[in-house]
């Protein structure tokens, strides 16, 4: 598990820059499913779960697809996710957002940024 923990971190520096190794991303990729794949979907065309597909999500409109009945706080938001606003949401939704359905707590900025790594990744 230590090993595992090291190997994300280290991989982390090069999630940050410009240019991304496979291997980092694949360790962002596996932690994403870790974390997050119970409850969205990432597939082109992939089911709405308890949380909307994130395909896509950063550079997209918050509460924006069709098949998904958002919360009506993060509807009036106006929002446009992007890596610092994701960042923020991760981080905490419930309390960057008041009254969002979505519960989430990541307090390592590490890890949340292997999510937001992935998430750019599939989003291109």
């Amino acid at each position: 598990m230590k090993a595992t923990a090291v190997s994300l971190m280290v991989g982390l520096a090069t999630l940050c820059s410009t240019t991304v190794r496979a291997e980092d991303l694949e360790a962002a990729r596996k932690f994403f499913v870790n974390a997050c794949a119970t409850c969205h979907a990432v597939e082109p065309g992939g089911p709405v779960r308890q949380g909307p597909n994130l395909r896509g999500v950063v550079g997209r409109a918050s509460a924006s697809l069709p098949d998904f009945k958002y919360s009506e706080a993060l509807k009036a938001t106006g929002w446009v996710w992007d890596e610092k606003r994701l960042d923020q949401w991760l981080s905490n939704s419930q309390e960057s957002l008041p009254g969002t359905s979505m519960l989430y707590r990541q307090a390592n900025p590490d890890r949340r940024q292997l999510v937001i790594a992935y998430l750019k990744s599939i989003s291109q």
